[in-house]
């Protein structure tokens, strides 16, 4: 199927679907397409939105990446692992940025968060398993976690 198989009218309601899933949150085209999948908007028509949308740098996959990724470096509440899962949760190709991670920071950030001054009243283990489920490295929780013992 082209284009020339939809009338204005469905072409005009697939846009304004697009658009009010973009107004909710910056998507990426994967993102947005699996969301108008959920719609049950044909796919031919779904590719014609997404190249609308990309025409219109309403879509940027390569800037989104770079903004989520440059957001959850700042926020250094997870690990490079969990940081990468969740770029490809949401179809965005890791930018070479997060090489600058300093993943050992941003543990010790959300242990002190957590525990604060409780930390010496904490078992390693407990620590071990609060960084592994944040996606910190094996190297970067062993540091942490025999810093934080008495």
């Amino acid at each position: 199927m082209t284009d020339n198989m939809f009338t204005e009218e469905e072409k005009q309601a697939a846009l304004d679907q697009a658009y009010r899933f973009l107004g909710q949150r910056f998507l990426s085209s994967y993102e947005l397409r699996q969301k108008m999948k959920r719609k049950q908007i044909a796919s031919e028509l779904i590719d014609y939105v997404e190249e609308r949308l990309i025409y219109y740098d309403y879509i940027n996959d390569e800037r989104l990446a770079k903004q989520v990724v440059s957001y959850l470096m700042r926020e250094q509440k997870y690990g490079a692992f969990l940081i990468r899962q969740k770029m490809k949760l949401r179809g965005l190709e890791v930018p070479r940025d997060i090489e600058s991670y300093d993943e050992l920071a941003a543990a010790y950030r959300v242990v002190d968060k957590k525990y604060g001054e409780h930390i010496s009243d904490t078992s390693r283990i407990k620590v071990m398993n609060f960084l592994r489920n944040r996606g910190f490295s094996m190297s970067t929780i062993t540091k942490v976690s025999e810093a934080c013992q008495p």
